[in-house]
């Protein structure tokens, strides 16, 4: 299991370590502290990336099933 640092995890999702922080302080994103320091499991990582893109998918989907069509009488 490879460890990931605040920063490295940062990197890979492109966002601000403080926005790392406050999804690790809000549960958002799986992490655990080791000494002190939020450390990050790589494999959780990128499960839980895996993971949003498939709520972020169904997400669209159902409000894309909502939006009336054009040209459809009702």
């Amino acid at each position: 299991m490879k460890l990931l640092t605040v920063k490295e995890v940062s990197e890979i999702l492109r966002v601000k370590t403080s926005t790392i922080y406050q999804w690790a302080e809000t549960e958002e994103i799986p992490c655990f502290k080791l000494n002190g320091c939020l450390r990050f499991s790589e494999d959780e990582i990128l499960a839980w990336i895996k993971d949003c893109k498939k709520k972020s998918y169904l997400a669209y989907n159902t409000l894309a099933d909502r939006r009336p069509r054009k040209g459809r009488l009702e």
